[in-house]
């Protein structure tokens, strides 16, 4: 069975950005992650570890044809530095903007970019929160589109 797009986009993602020594990505829902951690991952952002890279997608351009542009949001979590988000930041742009070629089990990601970024301020417990916006232009063959 082949694994939707969505899901082998984020995985990969949070794959790639492990291997780079970003942070951990436990796979299995539900893992703990040491306080000492940067935990990597997507869905609802789990209260701890303070510092955490998560992954969420977002629809941007659908067409008729199989090629489309997903937006992928990283939202950076850390303690209370500012600068220590835009390190982070940093580091995923190094690792991810106008990367071309990836393959993420039977995905393929044409280019890689950043379109945005903004400081989010602090939550509710004082950490500081980044988030970063990128576009993945893929292929992503459904019955009903134009090859």
């Amino acid at each position: 069975m082949t694994v939707a797009h969505t899901r082998a986009l984020l995985e990969g993602l949070a794959g790639l950005l492990a291997d780079a020594g970003l942070g951990v990505y436990r796979p299995n829902p539900g893992e703990v992650y040491a306080a000492d951690e940067t935990a990597l991952g997507f869905g609802a952002m789990p209260d701890s570890p303070d510092r955490v890279i998560w992954l969420n997608t977002y629809p941007v351009e659908d067409t008729d044809q199989p090629d489309a542009i997903t937006g992928v949001q990283f939202r950076i979590r850390v303690g209370p530095d500012p600068l220590e988000a835009g390190d982070i930041a940093d580091a995923v742009f190094a690792q991810l903007h106008n990367r071309q070629a990836l393959t993420f089990g039977s995905l393929r990601v044409g280019l890689i970019w950043r379109q945005s970024q903004a400081l989010m301020g602090q939550d509710a417990t004082g950490r500081e929160e980044l988030t970063a916006n990128y576009y993945a232009r893929t292929v992503r063959p459904a019955p009903y589109l134009n090859d």
